[in-house]
């Protein structure tokens, strides 16, 4: 299997290369998602959350609150911690999950800081018009990336995406677009099967069904979510900073 080459990608190739990170290292970061997400949602099951008529999660105890709260913040570690194990295919180097989950684990407060900053922007942006939502939205898009792979802050983080993402934004916003309308595609197939197999096959109730094809729909876009990141991040450091593959290496070995 011949390895990742860090070189400058089109808008397809970028499409291309997500897609081959995915499944070269798809156990791993799916390990990832399992360990943080998973658990969570089985104490929120627990503690009777499930999905109402209108698709909303609600909880009839404090447990089951908190299994929510835990995991809805695990989704967002975990996609941030698989970047590290996306990066380490174009390194060329053996990926260890349980590595990635303990550096994911001691960035949360970071993660959750530039999550939020870059929230409350793009929501701005929104509120202003739906073209300067997305142009914010595109111009964050590396953060988490940055934040992992270079070790800086959430305020660092939101700078060093801005940079990176300048002068680029359209082939970014292209090649998350495509990623995301073929994942839409695909994730909605796979759903579409578990819940006939569950509700009709099966006689799993209509919410517990629907809790789990979410579930499960979580765990597979995880993996996807990171690879896309990591591939349009190290594409971009390629372009503007010439980034090789022993630089790369050496980040990612510090981060250990």
């Amino acid at each position: 299997m011949a390895q990742l080459q860090l070189r400058p990608l089109g808008v397809g190739e970028i499409v291309d290369a997500t897609f081959t990170v995915y499944r070269r290292r798809f156990g791993p970061m799916f390990a990832i998602a399992l360990m943080l997400v998973s658990i969570p949602f089985l104490v929120s099951l627990v503690g009777g959350c499930g999905l109402d008529a209108g698709g909303t999660t609600t909880c009839t105890s404090p447990i089951g609150w908190l299994g929510y709260i835990a995991g809805s913040i695990g989704t967002l570690v975990a996609s941030v911690a698989g970047v590290l194990v996306a990066a380490e295919a174009y390194a060329g180097v053996p990926s260890d999950w349980r590595r990635a989950t303990r550096i994911g684990l001691r960035r949360t407060l970071a993660i959750i800081g530039a999550t939020i900053v870059a929230g409350v922007l793009v929501a701005i942006g929104f509120v202003l018009l739906i073209i300067p939502g997305i142009f914010l939205a595109v111009s964050l898009a590396v953060a988490w990336e940055a934040l992992i792979i270079e070790g800086v802050g959430p305020m660092e983080s939101i700078k060093r995406s801005w940079r990176l993402v300048a002068g680029e934004r359209w082939r970014v916003f292209g090649a998350v677009l495509l990623v995301i309308i073929l994942s839409i595609i695909v994730f909605g197939i796979v759903s579409a099967v578990i819940w006939l197999i569950l509700s009709p096959v099966l006689g799993v109730s209509g919410e517990l069904a629907g809790s789990l094809v979410q579930h499960v729909a979580t765990l597979l876009s995880i993996p996807l979510s990171a690879a896309v990141g990591a591939v349009i991040y190290l594409d971009l450091r390629v372009r503007k900073e010439s980034l090789g593959t022993d630089e790369l290496a050496a980040a990612l070995s510090e981060r250990g």
